[in-house]
Formats: C-alpha cells, sequence, structure tokens
C-alpha cells in the first residue's frame, strides 16, 4: 500500500497537478496529502518537499486554506542545500566499510589512490595488537566492535590519519594486502560448520499397516521351489523399515509364518485407525513362464479376464463366495476410497517401474488395474495389493528370492507412498 500511494504521487507530480476540473484536482490533493502523511512516516524529505508542492498547488486550485503547508514547504526548502559540496580528498567511506567488517572475513576497505596503509604491532600489558594506519583517511565515526574473540577499533587518529586497530589477549596471526587500493585484512578465524538442518519429515502422524499375504498352512503361489509366503514377508519387515526411517507408523498384519484370515486383517487395520494398507502378494501364471512384471490392484469390481483371474488366485483362502452376494458388496464400495486408491496405486507403481530399471533388465510395467480383491474389502481407508513380481518367471523368482531385491521393492514403494502424501495432504 505505502509502494503504491508512492507511486501514485510521482505519477501525478510527474504530469502536475490535474485542475481540468474541480474533481481531479481533489483527487490529486488527497494523494498528496496520503504521500505527506508517508513522507513522516519514512522521514523522507526529498517526498515531503514534493508532496508539499503539489497540496498547495492542488489546494490553492480549490480556493482552501494551504497557509501552514506553504510555510512547512518553505522552511524545508530553506534548510535543503542546492547543491552537494564534494571535499578536495576522498574521505574513508567508514560507515559503508563498517558493514563489510561485520559480515566478512577478509575485511575489506575501499582507499583512494593518495592514501597509504602502515602496519604495526604491539603488546601491552598481555594484550597483543594489530594495527592499520591509513594515512590519509577520514572518519567522524568512533566504532568498537568484538569479532569472535577479538576487539576491533576504528577511529581518527589525528587529522592526517584513521587507525584501525585489532587486538586479543591471545597472540595471533593477521594476513593482509593492498592490492589495487583495496586493504585486505584476514583474521584467523575459524569457519563454523554449517548446521545441518534436518530434512523435514512428513506425514509423521501417518499411520500405514502393511499385510504380508498368505503365511502359515497357506503358502501362496509357488514357482521355481520358492513359495510366496516366504517372500512377501521379509520384504513388508523391510518395507516396515523404510517407513519408520521416514517418521511413520507402522504396523505389520504378521510378523511371523503365520495364517490370518482375510477379515482378521482387514479388521486390524480398521483398528488401529490405519491411513493407509498395503497388501503384497506375488503372482502366478500356471501356463506361462515368460510372463513377468509389476502390477499394483484396487478394491473395485474386475474389468479384466486377467484381473479376475489374478482375485480369484488371491481370494482362495475366504472361501466360496456367490457372485450376486459378490456384487452386493462391491456395489456399496466408497467411491472417494477408490479414489485414493487409485492415485495411491498409479504413485507406488511409477516409483517402482522407474527406479528398478536403474538397477535392473527386462523390468515390466504390469500396470495399475482395478479387482476384487477381498483382503481389501473391509478397509475404512486407501487400500492396495501389489503383485510384486512372478514366481513362474525364472528370472523373477531369482531375484524376488534375494535381499538385495526385497530391499529395493521395500524402498521404492516407500517413496511411492511418499509420493502420494505430498500430492494429497
Amino acid at each position: 500500500m505505502r509502494l503504491f500511494i508512492i507511486l501514485l504521487f510521482f505519477f501525478t507530480t510527474l504530469f502536475g497537478c490535474d485542475t481540468s476540473s474541480n474533481i481531479n484536482a481533489y483527487e490529486n490533493y488527497t494523494k498528496a496529502k496520503k504521500a505527506y502523511i508517508q513522507s513522516i512516516l519514512d522521514n523522507n524529505k526529498n517526498l515531503k518537499i514534493k508532496s508539499l508542492k503539489e497540496i498547495v498547488k492542488c489546494g490553492k486550485f480549490l480556493g482552501f486554506n494551504v497557509i501552514k503547508y506553504q510555510k512547512r514547504l518553505t522552511n524545508l526548502q530553506k534548510t535543503t542545500p542546492k547543491h552537494k559540496i564534494t571535499p578536495k580528498h576522498s574521505p574513508l567511506n567508514i560507515e559503508t566499510e563498517y558493514i563489510k567488517l561485520l559480515s566478512t572475513n577478509p575485511i575489506k576497505i575501499k582507499l583512494s589512490s593518495k592514501m597509504k596503509v602502515k602496519f604495526s604491532t604491539l603488546i601491552r600489558k598481555g594484550v597483543y595488537y594489530k594495527i592499520f594506519d591509513i594515512i590519509g583517511g577520514r572518519t567522524n565515526k568512533n566504532i568498537l566492535k568484538k569479532i569472535g574473540k577479538f576487539y576491533l577499533r576504528i577511529a581518527q587518529n589525528n587529522h592526517k590519519k584513521v587507525r584501525i586497530v585489532i587486538y586479543s589477549k591471545q597472540k595471533f596471526i593477521v594476513h593482509y594486502s593492498t592490492y589495487k587500493h583495496i586493504l585486505k585484512i584476514t583474521l584467523p578465524i575459524k569457519k563454523q560448520p554449517k548446521k545441518t538442518i534436518p530434512k523435514k519429515i512428513i506425514n509423521h502422524n501417518k499411520i500405514i499397516v502393511i499385510d504380508a499375504g498368505h503365511g502359515g498352512r497357506d503358502a501362496g503361489g509357488i514357482g521355481h521351489g520358492i513359495k510366496e509366503k516366504n517372500i512377501v514377508l521379509p520384504v513388508s519387515k523391510y518395507l516396515k523399515y523404510e517407513l519408520s526411517k521416514r517418521g511413520y507408523k507402522v504396523y505389520l498384519t504378521r510378523y511371523k509364518d503365520k495364517f490370518i484370515t482375510l477379515r482378521n486383517r482387514t479388521k486390524f487395520a480398521n483398528r488401529k485407525k490405519a491411513d493407509l494398507f498395503i497388501s503384497l502378494h506375488c503372482n502366478i501364471a500356471p501356463t506361462k513362464s515368460s510372463v513377468h512384471g509389476i502390477e499394483t490392484y484396487f478394491l473395485s469390481p474386475a474389468r479384466s479376464a486377467r484381473a479376475k483371474r489374478v482375485a480369484k488366485l488371491e481370494n482362495s483362502a475366504i472361501g466360496n463366495l456367490k457372485s450376486t452376494t459378490q456384487n452386493i458388496v462391491l456395489n456399496f464400495l466408497n467411491k472417494n476410497r477408490i479414489i485414493d486408491s487409485t492415485k495411491l496405486s498409479i504413485d507406488i507403481q511409477k516409483s517402482l517401474i522407474y527406479n528398478l530399471k536403474k538397477h535392473y533388465k527386462n523390468i515390466r510395467d504390469g500396470g495399475v488395474r482395478p479387482a476384487p480383491f477381498w483382503v481389501l474389502v473391509g478397509t475404512n481407508m486407501p487400500a492396495i495389493l501389489i503383485e510384486i513380481g512372478y514366481l513362474s518367471n525364472k528370472q523373477e523368482a531369482k531375484r524376488l528370492n534375494t535381499k538385495s531385491y526385497q530391499k529395493r521393492i521395500a524402498k521404492y514403494i516407500a517413496e511411492g507412498i511418499d509420493n502420494y502424501f505430498r500430492k494429497n495432504r
């Protein structure tokens, strides 16, 4: 607002008081008064003079009594010199240089071509002094300042020189130079190590439940002698570690090789009031060993034969459910939760594929798909199921059975969760 008033005033003064009508003259008069008030607040002498001129000019046109403003203007103009007096010898601009003294090391002071510097040292009563005499310098300041363990004093020593004294009770060495008319004084001050600002932990109040699929008597899929339940459990533990590092509160539905019903997994997540539910699984392609890739699913009526096949395989633990019952449940799904689950699926899938491709060949993006997984049905929060690879594929099964691959899977899922919360606060 202040800048706006000043700009308005400058424009009106540039073109003069518009006296084409009483209305315009009154508007300019009002603007000039506002600018005058602002000049008082800012202690801006030039603005005071300009605003008073405008007040007097427009006020006279309008027939106002502007005698007091005229007197103030006259007094100000009397105290304002018409020309600046340039000294014969350029003095040391101690005020400007003093700012540099406080903020930089080495200290830098500009000198004129006629100034000379003499350096000397002195020890008196256990105090060590380094003295710089700037011959030809001028200052009306007398400054004493502490810089670290040193004291610095600047004053006019006599009519011929300015003296800079640096002193301390500890013995010290200063380096100085006068290259290109700049006095450069380097103090032996150790640079303070930069404070490491810890990265702000986002969503430290978020609760995430990680569900390691299958377990106990339910081995899940088996491929190349590897059981699904034995892959997803360590991955879920690595994921818990990654998320905990980032500040999330994390729970696992199972910490060991134990069978848990799908309904109890969901109940557990609801009881913990989780913000997200992530279920980890491995895929199986019974007929084709060449099929591979990572797929992420969110709860929704199945829309493809492939999604139906995967859902049928993962839902086997719940027993046979009539198709009519399935449709009734799915029709009552919360649409907002489906949308949030879709967003979460996309962020995690993108993170997994993009990052794994940096380290491994033949990483295939199986996409984000809707499917009716019953482990996700009863959750009150966004919930997804990740098929982290195919055990029926020899190369993928081998990778899934290694700690390095499991840890990377966990890390990139965690990064996907971070991305989801950043976008959906």
